[in-house]
């Protein structure tokens, strides 16, 4: 778009705009009286034939985004949660080291920046203030499912999972069973985990749990650090609740 918005600088000795990308930059404005450099727009419209060049297709701002892979699964370094109502903070953890390493904060850190107290971390809104901030970005967004999902609900948390962690980045969710996967404990239980992985274009997903090899208690010895679960169940785990994307 640039060489063709300069071909018609060349033609028509017009100003032109910002060009274009992932991120947008500003616009500059011909027309802003407050620039001493700008002339009246009449004076400098680009001939039909440049206008329409400007607008042609199979420009670079065109071309097509290559499709997500089958499968990713980001470098996790698992850390079991520390107390019995850490694991907001141990799954927030797990989620950073992501992308942060052995560098991200520890679970002490974390459970002071989200509040936690002997009654968990009280929501899901929290992790995501604490990703956004330790990551230095602003785009992870608290999305809530009613119990149960929709199918649409449910898509749309396929397609969260596959979009962000295709990029690298983690999910983190806030779940509660109701459904569990194999080896949990019975009873209600009110439960953070991360999701570090997708394979089958995100059928399956790749579960990191704070409370597995026991950390969690006696009670968790029979829950693996990691593990696959579809995305169906997960939409059904998380219901009532919600996740970061």
């Amino acid at each position: 778009m640039t060489l063709l918005r300069s071909f018609a600088l060349a033609l028509a000795v017009a100003g032109c705009s910002g060009g274009a990308g992932s991120v947008t930059p500003p616009h500059d404005n011909p027309g802003d009286s407050n620039d001493p450099g700008a002339a009246a727009g009449d004076d400098l419209a680009p001939p039909a034939a440049v206008a329409d060049m400007a607008a042609a297709p199979n420009a670079p701002d065109d071309l097509a985004t290559p499709p997500p892979p089958a499968k990713k699964v980001l470098d996790v370094i698992w850390q079991g949660q520390q107390t019995g109502y850490w694991c907001g903070p141990g799954s927030t953890r797990m989620a950073l080291t992501t992308r942060m390493g052995g560098a991200a904060p520890t679970q002490q850190t974390l459970a002071t920046y989200l509040g936690t107290t002997t009654d968990g971390t009280d929501d899901i809104s929290l992790v995501r203030g604490a990703l956004n901030h330790y990551l230095s970005i602003d785009f992870y967004e608290a999305k809530y499912l009613p119990d149960p999902p929709s199918q649409a609900e449910r898509d749309l948390l396929k397609n969260d999972i596959v979009y962000d962690i295709s990029r690298g980045y983690p999910i983190v969710a806030n779940v509660v069973s109701g459904w569990r996967p194999p080896g949990y404990p019975g009873g209600t239980i009110y439960h953070y985990v991360a999701v570090v992985g997708y394979d089958q274009s995100g059928e399956l997903v790749l579960i990191a749990d704070p409370a597995g090899d026991g950390a969690g208690g006696a009670s968790w010895t029979n829950v693996p650090r990691t593990y696959w679960i579809s995305v169906e169940d997960l939409g059904t785990w998380i219901g009532g609740k919600g996740y970061t994307a």
